[in-house]
């Protein structure tokens, strides 16, 4: 009957252990990127009595004991944020961070910004790791920091106008086509192209100017028209301009191209309607500054610049593990690497078996309530239990001690 007691006591342990993982779970249950636990019992060696009988062995069991409380990795639900850098996994791994330690920390909850120095960082002030594009080490993992970032300037080196010069021009006439370029160093500079109407049929006479500044050269200086309006003998025109005063270059060595000829050109016609400047396009553009950014499924951090442009900042990446349930658990949504966890293995979303990103997102905690309540219930009617079975013992005992009386 004492060893009933010894028994009861514990269960009396392992239930009230079960409801401390219980009552975590219900209270993490609004908590980013959470991992509900579960614990798992294991009955106690049997004691061997001898009973007497053919076999002449019983055995009695000694009780229960904790044998596992095991993190449960399940996705947890996704809510949707106004925060581009809320980032969701969808399927697995762990986002990957640093404290200024150096100490590296593993985490799903994705709720990061950028930091006065320019560093993205999570709700800890740690670092989030992956390939920084615009530091010294773009292909080692460190720190991602978008303060760096910039759209370089890209000199104009080709042009298309689709236009039409009036047929009906009298000789003399003069229409002037103007077009923004950007020289190497990000400056704007205006090329104008005036034409004037020839005494010949159909034939324009043109010449290019920088900013009034006349051409150096230019490969061809005359259009000629068919009867049906169409350019005879159509070729790329180039026009090489001085070295404007900033130091930059014009174009290629000087040489800027009108690209006229191939089936992508813009049209130039001589049709018998008003000369008009129909498309206008230039590849080059002045050097931008961030604007703002978007992740892309992959990882990829891409900035938006006030020059149009979209330039790859960097890329967030995963990391995985062999045994991911030996994961140490550190608070403030952190795990940390074990001996039993094996290494992390880091990769990019969406490759070797990691979920992808999902911006604009958070992951949210995956404990399910109804199920943490039926577990409430039976971990308390297992607690009555055990208590009934001390009470019983103790009934028992004091009626034996009645005997002698």
């Amino acid at each position: 009957m004492s060893s009933a007691m010894w028994i009861a006591i514990t269960g009396l342990n392992a239930t009230s252990r079960q409801l401390d993982v219980i009552g975590n779970n219900v209270t993490n249950a609004n908590t980013m990127g959470y991992k509900a636990g579960r614990m798992y019992f294991a009955n106690v060696l049997s004691q061997n009595l001898m009973t007497g009988t053919s076999s002449g062995i019983g055995q009695v069991g000694q009780g229960v004991m904790i044998a596992d409380i095991s993190t449960q990795f399940s996705q947890g639900s996704l809510e949707t944020t106004g925060s581009v850098l809320d980032m969701a996994i969808d399927g697995e791994g762990f986002f990957v961070v640093e404290d200024i330690e150096n100490s590296r920390f593993y985490t799903r909850a994705g709720a990061f910004r950028v930091d006065e120095d320019g560093y993205i960082i999570d709700t800890n002030g740690y670092r989030v790791q992956g390939y920084d594009y615009f530091s010294a080490t773009p292909n080692a993992i460190g720190d991602i920091n978008v303060r760096n970032a910039h759209s370089e300037p890209t000199a104009t080196a080709e042009f298309q106008t689709g236009m039409n010069l009036n047929a009906d021009t009298e000789a003399g006439g003069v229409f002037v086509s103007s077009v923004t370029i950007y020289d190497s160093l990000g400056a704007q500079h205006s090329l104008s192209i005036t034409f004037t109407k020839n005494a010949a049929a159909g034939t324009w006479d043109f010449a290019a100017d920088l900013d009034g500044v006349a051409a150096t050269a230019q490969s061809d200086n005359q259009f000629v028209f068919d009867a049906d309006g169409n350019l005879v003998g159509a070729a790329d025109v180039t026009f090489t301009f001085a070295a404007p005063a900033n130091g930059g270059e014009i174009g290629t060595g000087g040489v800027v191209n009108w690209d006229i000829e191939g089936a992508t050109s813009e049209a130039v016609t001589g049709y018998a309607s008003n000369s008009v400047v129909r498309t206008i396009y230039a590849d080059g553009y002045p050097a931008g500054f961030l604007r703002s950014v978007v992740i892309g499924t992959d990882g990829t951090v891409s900035g938006f610049f006030t020059n149009a442009q979209t330039v790859a900042l960097g890329q967030v990446l995963l990391a995985s593990f062999a045994n991911p349930w030996e994961l140490d658990k550190m608070g403030q949504n952190l795990f940390a690497e074990s001996l039993l966890s094996g290494q992390a293995v880091i990769n990019a979303p969406g490759t070797a078996g990691l979920g992808e990103l999902i911006s604009y997102s958070l992951e949210q905690s995956n404990t399910d309530l109804s199920t943490e309540f039926v577990n409430m219930i039976t971990a308390q009617r297992a607690y009555q239990a055990c208590t009934k079975v001390i009470t019983t013992a103790d009934q028992m005992l004091e009626t034996l001690m009645s005997v002698k009386r």
